[in-house]
């Protein structure tokens, strides 16, 4: 097993006990097949039953001015769709849902509700908080989408909307509900990251291509398979143009070796298996980060192939991990291990990697944005054994994109307080402007732009 060399072994095993404590039980495979020869695997997840719905919905306390309503950015009424459920009216509570969040099929199943409702219920005041991601799923779980929305003549005015992400089917949808036609660009699949990236065992297939044909055949006039890289020729042709890439690049590690075959970028690794194309990895990997994407690329390693040793090399400890923690849970569930305070110095290897050369850090004090700073302990250099390395240390925006369009000192595009960037009638949002974010944060962010736009086209004539 990884870890097991020299000095840092005693701590690893401490932090796995840590995470031990806090898993579910073992995940069961459908597929006896399961791994390199493409079975599937169930949801870590069960979706509520009615009995437990109905047990949990009697516990909401319908806050006056709920906190939970509040938190959520997407500012879902929650006291309104737990009542609903309450009463047994399971089509009215998806209602409530969809009116104010295109994506509630893919937040009901990945939504980090620890970071937003749940995180304020006035309920945990007196036992435990509400299980409000939990409901929200059994909602749509237990319900079709509407189609039967009653939408006005689109003759408001043209919007070209790029990526077809969270950001930007958001945006489309909301345009589309006050009259707007919208044409959405996307190179990739429609959908966004959870579309192709986030593993089947938390969001399965049949559920995104339900939402996301929803909401493409419903709200969005045209489906346009380009890549955009300037947005000056869009602006004569439509009335506003909104920028909802992501951050489609990924960030490169700095080190000596990086160039050697067995060395992958994470995101290029879920894609790939999100689309069934094994992966190519081999049997002992390194994934270097501690973000969502970090975790995502180790689970999705360990379900392609079971008996693969996946290991996250992290530069910083447990409490500083940025990834959420249920998915630190199901990949330790599913037998990730993690080598923390271990700074990448080299990959080892000829043609080949045959290893990663770490130093050890020890934490002291904080940086200028709160997180503990890390620094390498002299003399303390190992080397883990590998045949893999995943570099999975952030996202960008590539530079040579979008030029007329200011940037942010980090690279991001700088839009303003109402979204539009330096450029007028072209807005701005989600990853491409405020770094790596939730769905939920993303949609918000598209119903904010679909408010603007629609000022300003209105404004415009």
């Amino acid at each position: 097993m990884f870890g097991e060399v020299g000095k840092p072994e005693n701590q690893r095993i401490t932090q796995e006990k840590w995470f031990l404590t806090t898993c579910k039980a073992p995940v069961q495979v459908v597929d006896g097949n399961h791994g390199k020869s493409g079975g599937t695997m169930e949801e870590f997840e069960k979706t509520l039953s009615r009995q437990q719905a109905a047990i949990e919905a009697e516990r909401c306390l319908y806050c006056y001015d709920a906190p939970c309503q509040v938190k959520c950015p997407a500012h879902v009424p929650v006291p309104e769709f737990i009542q609903s459920i309450r009463s047994g009216n399971l089509h009215g509570a998806r209602t409530i849902l969809q009116s104010a969040h295109p994506f509630i099929e893919t937040c009901g199943r990945i939504c980090p509700e620890e970071a937003f409702c749940q995180s304020v219920c006035t309920r945990s005041k007196i036992d435990a908080p509400l299980r409000i991601r939990e409901l929200h799923r059994f909602v749509t779980d237990s319900t079709d989408p509407s189609d039967r929305m009653e939408l006005p003549e689109p003759s408001l005015g043209k919007v070209a909307i790029v990526g077809g992400g969270p950001a930007g089917l958001a945006c489309a949808r909301e345009l589309r509900v006050r009259g707007f036609s919208c044409d959405v660009f996307e190179a990739r699949q429609v959908g966004g990251v959870p579309s192709q990236e986030v593993s089947t065992h938390r969001y399965p297939r049949e559920v995104e291509d339900r939402e996301v044909r929803f909401l493409t055949s419903s709200f969005v006039a045209n489906v346009r398979s380009e890549r955009v890289t300037d947005v000056k020729p869009l602006v004569g042709d439509y009335d506003a143009v909104f920028v909802a890439t992501g951050l489609p690049s990924e960030s490169d590690l700095n080190v000596e070796g990086i160039g050697l075959v067995g060395v992958y970028h994470a995101r290029d690794l879920l894609r790939k298996m999100k689309s069934g194309t094994i992966s190519g990895a081999g049997n002992r990997v390194g994934i270097i980060g501690g973000g969502n994407v970090a975790i995502e690329v180790a689970s999705m390693l360990r379900e392609e192939d079971p008996t693969r040793d996946v290991t996250v090399v992290y530069r910083r400890g447990i409490k500083e991990l940025k990834a959420f923690k249920k998915e630190i849970e199901e990949a330790t569930t599913l037998g990730v291990t993690y080598q923390f305070l271990a700074i990448p110095d080299k990959v080892v290897g000829n043609d080949h990697v045959e290893g990663l050369e770490v130093t050890q850090a020890h934490l002291c004090g904080e940086d200028e944005s709160g997180r503990c700073r890390f620094e390498p302990l002299p003399g303390s250099s190992f080397i883990i054994p590998l045949d893999t390395v995943v570099v999975a240390i952030g996202q960008r925006i590539d530079e040579d994109v979008f030029p007329g369009l200011v940037r942010s000192a980090s690279g991001f595009i700088s839009a303003a307080e109402n979204m539009q960037t330096s450029m007028p009638g072209v807005y701005a949002g989600g990853d491409a402007v405020h770094g790596a974010q939730t769905v939920v944060e993303a949609v918000r962010d598209g119903k904010k732009a679909a408010e603007q736009i629609a000022a300003f086209v209105a404004g415009g004539k």
